[in-house]
């Protein structure tokens, strides 16, 4: 599991519940550090899965239509006039072909750029808020007089209250992210390529059909 919640906040967990005085998080900088690591590698692994997610949305679909349109082309040299016969009919299917895997693929950029903003964002709630209590948890360690340092502490519980409340929203968006936002954009967008693909091959191989009958005709 992710180690968002650290030794800092679970000791503010058990302080609030209890109305302990907060433990010293220790040690609060490994702590943190070790937050930024695990948000940089979340980041990383979304990238990672959304770049190997554009090649088979994208690419591969692209490459079955390119090798469709290959093993027409290679009739050309066994009877021109059949092919040439056909050119149209290909330049229209390889036409619409494109345009649908356009769509397709904008909208997977569009879903896959939403969804690494919110990643994003959520984790800078989360690092960026984890630093701005163990600054104040600092502050108010600092302070001598026991008043000064009870008031400051108020603050401290105050603030780490309501970053708990957004943690959890965050944690929520990137889980929610990471394993079912990710993966529907996948099937969604997959299926939207390979349809397109599937209909121009399967067009174009009926080209074919119409060139073998061009040339047993000529025979």
């Amino acid at each position: 599991k992710m180690k968002f919640i650290t030794a800092v906040v679970l000791s503010l967990c058990l302080a609030l519940g209890h109305a302990q005085p907060l433990a010293p998080p220790a040690p609060w900088n490994a702590q943190l550090s070790s937050v930024v690591d695990e948000m940089t590698q979340i980041g990383e692994n979304a990238g990672k899965a959304l770049a190997h997610q554009y090649e088979e949305i994208v690419l591969e679909p692209q490459h079955q239509l390119e090798e469709a349109v290959e093993q027409v082309e290679t009739r050309r040299a066994q009877s021109p006039e059949c092919v040439a016969a056909q050119d149209a009919q290909i330049g229209s299917i390889v036409d619409v072909a494109h345009e649908e895997l356009h769509v397709c693929g904008l909208t997977a950029a569009h879903d896959s750029a939403e969804i690494v903003t919110d990643v994003n964002d959520a984790t800078q709630q989360l690092v960026f808020g984890g630093y701005a209590l163990g600054r104040t948890y600092n502050k108010c360690q600092n302070y001598k007089n026991s008043v000064l340092k009870q008031s400051c502490m108020a603050k401290f519980y105050i603030q780490a209250t309501v970053y708990l409340v957004s943690a959890r929203s965050s944690l929520k968006t990137i889980t929610e992210s990471t394993n079912q936002r990710i993966p529907a954009v996948f099937v969604d967008s997959n299926t939207c390529t390979h349809v397109a693909s599937a209909k121009a091959v399967n067009a174009l191989d009926v080209v074919n059909t119409n060139i073998d009958s061009c040339i047993a005709t000529s025979l």
